[in-house]
């Protein structure tokens, strides 16, 4: 195996999931629960190492998903899931204490903000290559952390 092939499959490794996303049934579900996963067990760490992980990873995903779309031949290809590992981390990462049950509302009120793409969330999937594919779901992530602050502070 040569360089090249090593880098293009570290770029599909990174941003499948671990391979997640070649799940031949709803892959963006399938990364948003593994994302909902790794957003629980950051949880517990200091809002300033959340925010950093969150950072590094953006950094990470946005190049890299271009990458990936070149190597899959497709526009926001759905085998590229590291996008809602970006998004549930931005909703997740301001709040302390979020229980089980918070989690998974949080995983279904950012699928659902995820499906419906309310502005500027759909337009920003025009940018060019992993800029579009990444800044929606940063969008639709804080799009759901304000639907989860509004919930905690008036339900």
């Amino acid at each position: 195996m040569n360089f090249k092939n090593s880098s293009n499959f570290f770029v599909k490794f990174f941003t499948t999931c671990f391979g997640l996303g070649y799940s031949p049934i709803f892959p963006g579900a399938v990364g948003a629960a593994f994302a909902t996963v790794i957003a629980y067990l950051i949880h517990p760490l200091p809002l300033f190492n959340k925010i950093l992980i969150t950072l590094i990873l953006i950094v990470l995903a946005v190049p890299l998903s271009t990458k990936a779309e070149e190597l899959f031949q497709k526009k926001d290809c759905k085998k590229i899931v590291i996008d809602e590992v970006v998004g549930i981390l931005i909703a997740t990462i301001w709040f302390t204490n979020l229980s089980i049950m918070m989690f998974i509302s949080i995983l279904f009120i950012y699928g659902l903000f995820d499906a419906i793409k309310i502005y500027p969330a759909n337009v920003s999937e025009n940018l060019y290559g992993g800029w579009g594919i990444v800044i929606d779901d940063v969008i639709v992530g804080i799009y759901t952390a304000l639907t989860i602050f509004l919930l905690l502070k008036f339900v």
